[in-house]
Order: C-alpha cells, then structure tokens, then sequence
C-alpha cells in the first residue's frame, strides 16, 4: 500500500503490542524492519492501551483490538477516545466484510487520497 502511494500525504502509526507469547519488547525492533517507510511511526504499547480502547469502538466482543488495519481522513483528530475510521479491516477471522484484503485496503487509500 505504501509504495502506491510515494509523495502521497500519508502518514502510518503502527503499534506494537504484547498479544501473543512471543511478543516482546525487543522483537519490536527486528518487526519494524517490515516498514521501513519514513511516513511509519513504531511504537510499543506494553500494556495494550490501544487494542483495549478501540475494541469497542470496532465492536470486537473478546475486549482487544489486534492485527487490525485502520483509515481515516484527513480531517480526524484523536482526542480523548479514540475515533470510529472511515474504513478498517482485520486479520482476526470476525467477518468476511472486514477480513484484509491488500487490493481492497489499497482502492480504499487511494479513494481517501481522492485518486
């Protein structure tokens, strides 16, 4: 998605979380290697604060949001509670409308990016 959108105003958080046995603080470093891109911000959540919070904006019943892929426009600001995206997908199995799919992810970027 990122190299479809060279000198796009683009702008990617990823956070990385302790959700499986073998996350780790220090795999986070070797896991960044993935997006290399300077428009990717890492950070590392030791607590889960983020997969905890946007679990119900989601509507994920089991309380942590995870491998999930998120939109917004422009326009959105965060501020207390984090915000409903325009368009998210996800790698945990809850439906078939959601589940990522890279094409479909991609069209939607770029819709967002008005291309």
């Amino acid at each position: 998605m990122l190299d479809n959108s060279k000198g796009q105003d683009v702008k990617v958080y990823s956070a990385w979380e302790p959700m499986l046995p073998s996350d780790a603080k220090f795999a986070v470093g070797r896991a960044t290697k993935n997006l290399p891109d300077p428009r990717v911000s890492h950070f590392w959540d030791a607590d889960a604060v983020l997969a905890k919070s946007f679990a119900p904006v989601l509507g994920i019943n089991d309380g942590r949001a995870w491998d999930v892929y998120l939109l917004y426009d422009q326009n959105a600001e965060w501020k207390d509670a984090p915000l409903k995206p325009v368009f998210w997908m996800e790698q945990l199995g809850i439906s078939q409308e959601t589940r990522l799919d890279g094409p479909k992810l991609t069209a939607k970027v770029k819709e967002l990016l008005g291309q």
